[in-house]
């Protein structure tokens, strides 16, 4: 476990200023090793023999820091790792080219069982609750993040919270994120989702469950456009745009002044788990080197799609994503009505 460093070292690492380009930065505050068991079918309530067993840092956040890594970003990561599987996981950051800024626990960082039918693409996926956060390492954290932190770097907070850290933690980070004047996306769910929007992020991601459960909105009807109005109740201050993911339908991104629908290119889905960690990390790594809305949000749709298009949530070595951003469909951006202050 990155023994050169100490539990409480918030020393700034070397930036890409030095390199040409602002830094990716994920921060997953419940990190996993993802044990994927692949069948040909589940059969519940019965043994079932697995084809096939392979190990992967998993978790939300390795996932986009991965995706960032294969695409040829710097990316820079950060959560709470403890015991032999948090140890097993800083290998691997450095094996992928990813700078490990975790905090190191001293509780033992969790093992999410997927199960993977290869005849249907079909996954289940066991999530446990993750190690208890002590408030001293919440705030080493949050510290090192926030010394990090530089003008221009995008900051990826992503998956949920494990026990020991209330919900507006994620808005704590927000906050530390915009006080250096880097940009806070945020991918999470529930209570903390809600806590987050508060604090003003540069842009907010979930899928449509997501969203619906969290602000209380009415399930989606057949048009996705019917929650523009909802989306865009959530803009102002500092968040700039939300976007929903909504499966094989694509996306749907909302700003004060325009609505995008995205649908994905045609590709037969193998595994869809990490899709959508899988756009944000090629939506965040365009928008660092410059792309607008439109272009950032086709990146990160054919990413996705390339990702569902194979076993494991993971791009592989130098991806090639011109044939699929060939097949992304834009709708055209349809202009909103000015909100009229009484």
């Amino acid at each position: 476990m990155d023994t050169h460093r100490r539990d409480d070292d918030t020393t700034p690492r070397t930036r890409d200023r030095h390199h040409g380009g602002h830094r990716i930065r994920i921060v997953g505050p419940n990190p996993a090793m993802d044990r994927i068991e692949y069948l040909d079918r589940l059969e519940p309530h019965t043994v079932n023999r697995s084809l096939e067993t392979r190990i992967l840092p998993g978790g939300k956040s390795l996932i986009v820091a991965r995706a960032v890594s294969r695409l040829g970003g710097r990316p820079v990561l950060y959560g709470f790792l403890g015991g032999v599987v948090g140890r097993y996981i800083s290998e691997q950051c450095a094996t992928l080219g990813i700078e490990d800024r975790h905090t190191v626990i001293s509780g033992e960082t969790r093992i999410n069982p997927v199960l993977v039918e290869r005849s249907t693409g079909h996954s289940t996926v066991i999530n446990e609750t993750g190690p208890t956060i002590r408030p001293q390492e919440a705030e080493r954290l949050l510290r090192a993040l926030a010394d990090d932190c530089a003008e221009g770097d995008h900051v990826v907070l992503t998956g949920s919270l494990p026990p020991g850290l209330g919900p507006d933690y994620y808005g704590e980070l927000v906050t530390a994120v915009r006080s250096r004047g880097a940009r806070a996306l945020v991918d999470t769910s529930g209570p903390a989702l809600v806590a987050a929007v508060r604090h003003d992020p540069w842009l907010v991601k979930c899928n449509v469950e997501e969203f619906t459960t969290a602000f209380g909105v009415p399930a989606a009807s057949a048009d996705p456009a019917d929650l523009v109005p909802a989306l865009r109740d959530l803009l102002g201050g500092g968040l700039k745009t939300v976007v929903v993911t909504l499966g094989a339908q694509g996306l749907l991104a909302v700003t004060a002044d325009r609505a995008l629908t995205v649908l994905p290119p045609a590709v037969r889905t193998v595994n869809a788990t990490g899709s959508g960690d899988t756009f944000l990390a090629a939506f965040a790594l365009a928008c660092a080197r410059g792309a607008g809305l439109e272009e950032a949000l086709r990146q990160g749709t054919a990413a996705a799609a390339a990702n569902a298009a194979v076993l494991e949530p993971d791009l592989g070595p130098s991806p090639d994503l011109t044939a699929l951003l060939a097949g992304v469909r834009v709708r055209h951006p349809r202009p909103l009505a000015p909100e009229v202050t009484p």
